[in-house]
């Protein structure tokens, strides 16, 4: 397989790099879109079950708290997204596909480990950050393959993509329990490395493609390595060969995106959600189990919310995009319903409401996932992709290490689940409700706009109006206004 990949990679490499291209919108970009639902189902979708060996590690290592055993899961999310500008840098030093794969075998290995692990603290390190990160590498990168893949129909992409996610949240949770039923929670988290270890052969379905967006920043910056390169001496020439890796290493983060207020408003949007989103996930099971209710019925709860977000991200793949209600407005739509949802959960105490609790969420958390890639991606230019999707994923990996801690301390004091709920419910109402108030704010600023237009008129002004509005379509998006 190794042979291959490599014989493969150096034919490939002379193609794409011979004729550089827009993006397919298809072709080979389908396969890498199900290549990166797979990637997705073994990354996401094992995180997303880990809530299964809540209640289990509390026994197993005892004396710890619930704020405790959450932080398992806590930094396995927070490190699958802090490490995001890290993952994006070698994704562009030295390639997605070698990097997602790598991941995959980091990832593996720290499931593996967990074997070994006789305190809690252990597997803050095997699960939380050799797993993280090999997650990330795996994720940030494909994400980021997929986007350059696809323009026009980026959204659908996105979604088959992210599909992968609640197909392994349906499928691992009673997987898990059935695996810890047999083999105890060492040995079901020695087979999840080896279901995990399979990211490595779909990273290798990803096929390097060369765009023309690509071919133009390595020509702009070609002549001033040129310039630089003849007249250095052996040890000046080894220190700027160093240099250029760290800038080549660097420049995949462009830092100046924060400038541009649509993305730095939706960056903070994405991490008032990120702190407590998880919630659902870490908390569903277990107080589930907490009002009664057996250990497999329980388990169902989280494949509900994942069979119900693959529909979720089917139907939002087939969503058009309209000029009053775009993607912007229709990934802020996903998260204020979805944190209203969290807000009611308290209300769910029989075994009946908790299931219609899970259907109604699920749908939106589908939703949610692929609007959020997409949104990121419709902001910024393609070559822009990977500091975009570094920086997303750097913040929401803060407020993932953030809120689950915090959350699992309020059910330490409280004695209770709700107060969980509640508090992340609040969280990702607020981050979900930031692009509604930035759209009121410019149809504010175009209202004001059209009064000045017409008192301006006798004082010939026109041309100052029709500048404004071009100015605060920054505020939404860099394609159109509102």
């Amino acid at each position: 397989m190794l042979c291959l990949y490599i014989y493969t990679d150096m034919i490939e490499k002379k193609r794409t790099n011979a004729h550089p291209v827009d993006p397919p919108d298809g072709g080979w970009g389908w396969v890498v879109t199900v290549a990166g639902a797979m990637v997705t189902a073994g990354t996401f979708g094992i995180s997303r079950s880990l809530g299964v060996f809540f209640v289990l590690w509390r026994e197993q290592f005892t004396g710890v708290t619930a704020a405790e055993v959450a932080l398992v899961q806590s930094m396995l999310m927070g490190m699958t997204h802090l490490s995001g500008p890290i993952a994006s840098s070698l994704g562009g030093r030295f390639g997605f596909r070698p990097v997602i794969m790598a991941g995959g075998v980091l990832a593996a290995a720290g499931f593996c480990l967990s074997w070994f692990a006789t305190h809690i603290s252990h597997l803050y390190i095997t699960v939380g950050c050799l797993v993280g990160f090999g997650g990330s590498l795996c994720l940030t990168n494909m994400t980021i393959c997929v986007g350059r893949y696809f323009t026009k129909r980026r959204l659908l992409a996105n979604s088959l993509m992210t599909l992968g996610g609640s197909l392994g949240a349906f499928a691992f949770p009673p997987l898990f329990q059935l695996l810890i039923d047999e083999y105890g929670t060492k040995g079901a988290l020695l087979i999840a490395g080896g279901i995990t270890f399979n990211i490595t052969a779909f990273g290798a379905l990803v096929r390097p493609i060369h765009l023309k967006g690509d071919a133009q920043n390595t020509t702009s910056k070609q002549p001033d390595l040129l310039d630089h390169g003849s007249k250095s001496s052996p040890v000046n020439e080894q220190g700027k060969r160093s240099c250029n890796v760290r800038k080549s290493f660097l420049s995949v983060l462009d830092l100046n995106l924060l400038r541009e207020p649509a993305f730095a408003l939706f960056i903070i949007s994405t991490g008032f959600q990120a702190s407590n989103r998880q919630a659902s996930s870490i908390y569903l099971v277990p107080r589930a189990k907490f009002l009664g209710v057996e250990e497999y019925p329980a388990a169902f709860l989280m494949s509900i919310l994942g069979i119900v977000g693959m529909v979720g991200r089917l139907l939002v793949g087939m969503l058009p995009e309209w000029k009053k209600f775009r993607r912007i407005d229709q990934y802020a739509t996903a998260a204020s319903l979805m944190g209203g949802m969290m807000m009611v959960m308290p209300l769910a105490t029989s075994y009946g409401s908790m299931v219609a609790w899970s259907v109604v969420f699920g749908l939106m958390s589908g939703a949610y996932v692929p609007l959020t890639v997409t949104t990121a991606a419709d902001l910024v230019d393609t070559n822009k992709l990977p500091s975009a999707m570094g920086l997303r994923m750097f913040v929401q990996g803060i407020a993932t290490l953030v809120g689950p801690p915090v959350s699992g301390a309020l059910r330490d004091v409280t004695g209770s689940y709700d107060g969980t709920f509640l508090l992340g419910g609040a969280c990702v109402l607020v981050g979900g409700l930031i692009p509604f108030l930035l759209h009121m704010r410019v149809c504010t600023r175009q209202n004001s706009d059209v009064i000045d237009a017409a008192d301006a008129v006798d004082l010939e002004e026109a041309d100052n109006v029709e500048h404004r509005p071009s100015e605060v379509t920054l505020f939404i998006t860099k394609e159109t206004s509102l």
